[in-house]
């Protein structure tokens, strides 16, 4: 078998041509210019439709010099022969003479010898199927011949032409005048007539351009050879059809006769491997790779049999080491004596020279290793069986992917399939992975085994056999490598220029949640070698940017062509893994274990000064400028690479091989997004990085790595780094750095030994040491307090220091590295919010003693001097440390149920809020409407100032308007104390802010401060005042914050009705609730003045409790002590004592429980009950309890479950809460009826002026009637009676009026005859006007009203005439009110009655007599 019969099929299908006249080259370009055919649809019984859209042919002429290819002996696999799918016969007949004369006979002769009898079933015509073809008969029609005047067919030859070339004596069947062409006859001699079949006879004119000779056209023409290419592949399809079903029966068969004796694997797999390469011949790679697949499978199946099986049988197994392998180790063997060459040099290793050095051995190469024959002669081991089939897997491979690998420059588009290279990739990985241990395991084999060596026999074997494998490992890695990284189309020599990484490409490959460096981008340092002796002239190299981002036409660059394509991710994956794949092979090499150990150490810190002594080589010692190391022959025995050996030789050239590819496959992850990959590479850089002293570069890869530091937690690897990025640090003087990179220390596995001590307490103590001292000599910062302590618990209750006022309270916390901090903390502050945005909004706690947190729970008291009252939370706690200032922050309620989720979080039940409130002996300041009231002055305010148990030197208070248009006269206040002086309250400013300040308040006064104030809206109910009030005691200064409401609406609305009568005025005036509140009215008084003396016409006797809907009346009346009172508006004042219901109620609730808690011995939270219960009953209560307890004077005490004790019970110390609970509980339902009749507390008096208006004209106005008696009370009906109307006017400054007069009255009463209505004149003389009156019904009868107005002349200061005037007047009808009995006009009469029953009599009117 020669080499062109193992040469790898290029998928072209060979067109074979029996060339007896001599036209292949003429046909030759023109059938080949066809190439390759489109669209070929291939269907088969067992498999789905398969499309092939190009397919290849290759035109050959048949080669007449060998013998004949029945004596050829058939090739042991079938499929490897290179046999043609289509035999053409290329006949050049130019006319039919010829034709009849030889050349149908010659054209039969061929189809015979190239066809077989259809009822022939011999093995040879079955075996022969699996080099199927089919035939065709081509008629070449040259120009300038009696053929190319011919038409097409003798369907163009109009009638009546002849032919003179058909002899007459011819046998033939178609005679002289037939009109057939040559085309024609040869269709009817070779063509089957069955309705299945295809033409086999075609015609191709071969004209030259412009030749006009053809009677067909262009047209025509190219018809012709359209014709000749949709034969080619009916052709090409039927003999692939035949083939694959042949193979296919043989493949069944050879599988169904698995499990008989003398079962071969090899032949199985020639006959696989056929049927896959007839798929690969057509361009089917897919199926072709899937057979390969299947072998691969298949292999695996029998390995692990054979593996199973002790006893395989010895014609069907494969061989326990292949030749190659015995061969590779006796070369070795042969080689070690000889030693290693110490005069080589070291070199610019690049990227390009490392996949071309070792080229030339490449395993995956066919034409080299010559496996076919191996397995032909079934001498194959399992490893030869794998290396060739995934040769042949990575070349179908590579030409799917490489289809079309070239590419316009600047286009966005390009044949190579990138998912299809990276699977190539991906199948390398793991194929030298699995090849690398069956090799190991087949040189063991070939050296004998392991049993009966010593440990030096041992080592030397596991040396020579490791270097074998390591070699192989990196050839077949590079090769792929070499294959792979020219798809990506990019210019790797750029990306391997600059082998430091900068700040700008670390940030551009953060993964997410990751931040970049904060080092300065762009900041190129040279790298530094153990010494200055090391650096390799491959070290310097250009790190220019411009380079690597080379722009193509369109725009856009190589590498953003390579993203933006499909299966970039992919292919940029596997093969960054290849090249770690490479790297790590390298490593592992016994000649540079030394080297590796460094790079892999798990404490480099440890072994840096170690590995400066171990590796460095003293320029003392060495003349040259190189590290050149002569290693132990064993070393070096095996290594055939020489990549490997160079790297195995020299320090130097192992250290950029190793950053080469390491720094090649950080930019490969970091494309392909690869963020763990991205991460590993990059540590590995670090410590490549510190082992050189290169510590601004590796603290800017750490930097990368760890993130921001400190955070919440670290992984177990981080650890190291985070050692390593301190000492860089502290090299660089980075104090602000490197005090983050400790606590992360301390932070990361809290106890565990983070340094060179072997006492992890130590260890981090004195890291803790180191952290406090540097936290003087830092710039500020700001980190979270839990990387360096631990709050464990916060206490949810305040507490009360006797005899002080503020809060303090108390909570746990530790040190996170379990020791004691190494000094005392320089400040401690706790901010709580307030809950419901009161105030103060914030709070501060303080710790008042140096405090020192131990490794254990410590627990620490803080205090706030401020007294107040509300609910607050845990908002942020502060701790100073130098420079170093530690914050945490408590997160909310729904943020600690997420937080719970995450174990890695350490923080107390933050969410529980804290009631604070005053002590009860503390300083309280009250604020309250003052007890009188003026309406004619301005409002005030009553300030109380409770000192408690406090010697008070000076309170300032601040007070704040919380209402809209509220203004405090501050300025206008008055000290009420007569004991105190005047001086003793002062204001002054502060800011913008005026403040009172009042001094000497000795222990348990009561100090009051009367405060003016006005409002703009009147009607407003409730005003608002924020007390912000400082004052220094004997302990301290002290803040009091509060917030109070004040009721300002008046409680009582007072009315006034004047009644007017001849020389007196009657006041009568109403006294009404305001609100739904009862009053009691206790006093009412209206002063006397100059004009005006008082008659009380009926005094108060005691309180009057007086209700919504119930107004009280009180009458007074007014008489004048001259006659010019009357003649002008007074002004009285009248003054109102009352007592609002409700206020009474809370303030004896208040006495009476504030007494019955210091009987009980609770006064310490009496400042909070006594608060809670009248707030509570002042929500609860209704309008029907206020008018139940101002019916009976008496006050009901509500349950204790309807005041929500328990809402501020959960706020007192846990031990003394029980207690108070059950007192509460007793209180409640032992409570009697308070009684409140007699409670002259709350007492507050209102004074108003009453005007008295000017004195009216009074019509004195008398309706005199006569009567039938002379006592004038008695008139009947009907009967008219006469009456005289009487008017008199009195206080009219005119003597004469006019007035208009009018009877008014009730229909059906009275009828008025005579002058019921006019226009008279009224003076002090009386003026009488008759009428008569008619009763209309009978009874007692109120006589008429009388109306009057009065008006005068005056004169009008407009027109300067005289016009009508009313005047104010008011008539005094002495007769209203009064009444005459009417009575009908009959004296008796008789009447008859029918029944006895009076609800059922009746009767009738007999006789009546008048009078």
């Amino acid at each position: 078998m020669d080499t062109a019969d193992l040469s790898p099929s290029n998928s072209k299908v060979i067109i074979q041509c029996t060339d007896p006249s001599n036209v292949f080259e003429s046909l030759e370009p023109r059938l080949s210019a066809k190439s390759p055919l489109k669209n070929l649809h291939w269907k088969s019984p067992t498999r789905p439709l398969r499309s092939i859209p190009n397919l290849n042919i290759s035109v050959t002429r048949e080669d007449k010099s060998g013998a004949s290819t029945q004596n050829v002996r058939r090739h042991q696999i079938p499929g490897l022969r290179e046999t043609p799918y289509v035999k053409l016969y290329l006949l050049r007949c130019d006319d039919k003479e010829r034709y009849k004369e030889s050349a149908r006979k010659e054209v039969r002769q061929w189809v015979k010898s190239n066809t077989s009898p259809s009822d022939s079933k011999s093995s040879t015509k079955i075996n022969e199927k699996h080099d199927a073809f089919e035939w065709l008969i081509v008629h070449v029609v040259l120009p300038n011949t009696p053929a190319a005047s011919q038409p097409r067919s003798s369907k163009n030859i109009p009638p009546g032409a002849t032919d003179s070339t058909d002899s007459v004596n011819s046998k033939s069947a178609w005679t002289g005048k037939s009109h057939s062409t040559i085309l024609d006859k040869l269709k009817a001699d070779f063509n089957s007539s069955s309705k299945s079949a295809f033409n086999r006879v075609v015609q191709v004119r071969l004209l030259e351009t412009g030749d006009k000779s053809s009677p067909l056209s262009p047209a025509d023409i190219e018809g012709q050879w359209q014709d000749l290419v949709e034969a080619l592949k009916a052709c090409i399809l039927r003999s692939f059809d035949a083939r694959v079903l042949q193979y296919e029966s043989d493949i069944r068969e050879r599988d169904a006769q698995r499990t008989l004796p003398g079962w071969n694997f090899c032949t199985f797999f020639v006959l696989k491997e056929g049927l896959a390469m007839g798929f690969e011949n057509v361009g089917l790679l897919d199926d072709s790779l899937a057979v390969y697949d299947e072998l691969s499978l298949g292999l695996d199946a029998l390995v692990q049999d054979e593996a199973e099986n002790a006893d395989p049988d010895d014609h069907g197994a494969l061989l326990r080491f292949s030749k190659d392998s015995k061969s590779l180790l006796r070369t070795a063997l042969e080689e070690d004596g000889q030693g290693a060459s110490p005069n080589d040099q070291d070199e610019d290793w690049s990227l390009s020279r490392l996949l071309a050095v070792d080229r030339a051995m490449f395993p995956f190469v066919g034409n080299r290793q010559r496996y076919r024959n191996l397995i032909l002669a079934n001498q194959v081991s399992a490893l030869d069986l794998r290396i060739y089939l995934f040769t042949r897997q990575m070349e179908i491979l590579l030409r799917h992917g490489k289809a079309d690998t070239t590419k316009l420059q600047g286009s966005n588009k390009s044949g190579a399939n990138l998912s299809t290279i990276a699977e190539v990739a991906e199948r390398g990985v793991r194929f030298i992975n699995l090849a690398a241990r069956t090799l190991r395991s087949e040189l063991y084999d070939a050296w004998g085994g392991q049993e009966g060596l010593s440990d030096a026999e041992l080592h030397h074997q596991s040396t020579v056999t490791g270097n074998i494998v390591s070699s192989w490992v990196w050839t077949a890695t590079v090769q792929i490598l070499s294959e792979v990284l020219p798809s990506l189309g990019i210019d790797l020599h750029h990306w391997t220029n600059s082998l430091s990484i900068d700040t700008l490409e670390l940030s551009q490959n953060a993964g997410p949640g990751s931040t970049g460096s904060d080092l300065e981008a762009g900041n190129y340092i040279r790298r530094l070698s153990f010494t200055s002796n090391l650096r390799s002239p491959s070290r310097d190299r250009s790190s220019d940017r411009s380079n690597r981002h080379s722009m193509l036409t369109n725009g856009t660059t190589p590498l953003q062509l390579l993203l933006s394509r499909a299966g970039s991710q992919r292919i940029l994956l596997w093969t960054s893994r290849l090249v770690l794949l490479a790297r790590q092979t390298m490593q592992n090499l016994e000649a540079v274990k030394c080297w590796n150990q460094i790079l892999l150490g798990n404490n480099p810190m440890e072994q840096l000064e170690t590995s400066k002594t171990k590796i460095r080589i003293s320029v003392d010692q060495r003349d040259d400028e190189h590290d050149m190391i002569v290693r132990p022959h064993e070393h070096m025995t095996g290594l055939d690479s020489n990549c490997l050996k160079a790297a195995a030789r020299s320090k130097n050239t192992f250290f950029d091989l190793y950053i080469l590819l390491t720094v090649l496959a950080y930019r490969l992850f970091g494309h392909a997004k690869s963020y763990a990959g991205l991460q590993q590479v990059l540590i590995d850089l670090v410590r490549f990085e510190y082992l050189q002293q290169n510590y601004t570069i590796a603290a800017r890869y750490l930097s990368s790595v760890l993130g921001p530091m400190p955070r919440q937690a670290y992984k177990p690897t981080d650890i190291d780094l985070i050692q390593l990025y301190a000492e860089c640090l502290q090299y660089l003087d980075k104090p602000n750095d490197q005090i983050k990179c400790l606590m992360a220390c301390l932070q990361s596995v809290p106890g565990a030994n983070l340094s060179r001590s072997t006492d992890g307490s130590t260890s981090n103590q004195d890291m803790a040491d180191h952290l406090f001292r540097l936290s003087r000599t830092i710039a500020p910062i700001n980190v979270p307090l839990t990387h360096l302590f631990a709050i464990t618990s916060v206490a949810s209750t305040i507490s009360h220091t006797s005899g002080r006022d503020g809060f303090s309270l108390a909570l746990e916390m530790k040190t996170i590295w379990g020791s004691d901090t190494p000094s005392t903390l320089d400040e401690m502050k706790l901010r709580i919010a307030s809950k419901n945005t009161g105030e103060p909004r914030f709070l501060t706690l303080y710790a008042e003693e140096a405090v020192q947190v131990r490794g254990s729970a410590t627990k620490i008291v803080l205090t706030a001097p401020v007294v107040t009252y509300g609910w607050y939370t845990l908002e942020e706690m502060e701790i100073q440390l130098g420079n170093l200032r530690l914050l945490h922050h408590f997160p909310s309620v729904e943020e600690n149920e997420s937080l719970r989720l995450d174990e890695t979080v350490q923080t107390p039940a933050s969410g529980v809020p804290i009631l604070v409130y005053p002590n009860f002996e503390s300083l309280s300041v009250r604020v309250r409407s003052a007890a009188r009231i003026h309406l004619a002055q301005n409002r005030r305010l009553c300030i109380e100032i409770l000192s408690g148990h406090n010697n008070v030197k000076q309170c300032r208070i601040r007070l704040k308007t919380a209402t809209a248009g509220l203004r405090l006269n501050i300025h206008d206040s008055v000290l009420l104390d007569g004991d105190k002086p005047s001086h003793c309250l002062r204001t002054a400013r502060e800011g913008d802010t005026l403040m009172m300040m009042v001094d000497e308040l000795e222990p348990q006064t009561c100090t009051m401060v009367e405060l003016p104030y006005t409002i703009e809206v009147q009607s407003e109910a409730a005003i608002s005042i924020r007390i912000d009030a400082t004052y220094e005691t004997d302990s301290g200064t002290f803040h009091l914050y509060d917030v109070v409401t004040i009721n300002v609406l008046l409680p009582l609305a007072v009315n006034v009705q004047d009644v007017y009568r001849p020389g007196q005025t009657y006041s009568r005036f109403a006294f009404s609730p305001v609100t739904m509140v009862p009053l009691r009215l206790i006093d009412c008084k209206l002063e006397e003045n100059e004009y005006y003396s008082i008659e009380q016409v009926r005094n108060m006797r005691g309180a009057v409790t007086v209700f919504p809907r119930q107004p009280a009346h009180w009458t007074v009346g007014l008489i004048p002590k001259d006659g010019d009172a009357t003649r002008s508006s007074r002004t009285l004042t009248l003054a109102v004592r009352f007592q609002s219901l409700d206020e009474v109620i809370l303030e004896v609730l208040e006495e009476h429980f504030a007494s019955a808690l210091e009987a009980a011995g609770f006064a310490n939270v009496s400042r909070l009950l006594v608060p809670h219960l009248t707030r509570s009953i002042r929500g609860r209560w209704t309008e029907q309890d206020l008018e139940v307890t101002g019916l009976t004077n008496e006050v009901e005490m509500w349950r204790f479950d309807d005041l929500d004790w328990h809402n501020v019970l959960c706020g007192i110390e846990r031990d003394s809460r029980p207690g108070i609970e059950s007192w509460l509980a007793h209180w409640h339902s032992s409570a009697s009826a308070m009684s409140i009749s007699n409670i002259l507390l709350c007492q507050r008096e209102i004074r108003l002026h009453v005007d008295v208006p000017r004195y009216p004209v009074i019509v004195c106005a008398v309706l005199h009637i006569g009567t039938s008696d002379n006592r004038g009370r008695v008139a009947s009906v009907g009967q008219p009676a006469l009456a005289e109307l009487e008017l008199k006017a009195e206080g009219g400054e005119d003597d004469e009026l006019e007035a208009t007069f009018e009877l008014v009255t009730v229909a059906d009463t009275w009828l008025i005859g005579g002058r019921r209505k006019g226009n008279i004149k009224l003076g002090p003389e009386s003026c009488r006007i008759q009428v008569v009156l008619f009763p209309q019904q009978t009874g007692h009868l109120m006589l008429p009203t009388v109306t009057v107005k009065c008006r005068r002349k005056a004169m009008d200061p407009k027109t300067k005439r005289e016009s009508w005037t009313e005047v104010n007047s008011e008539v005094y009808n002495v007769s209203q009110g009064r009444s005459v009995f009417v009575s009908s006009d009959l004296q008796s009469a008789t009447v008859e009655v029918f029944e006895a029953i009076p609800t059922k009599a009746g009767g009738r009117l007999i006789a009546c007599k008048p009078r």
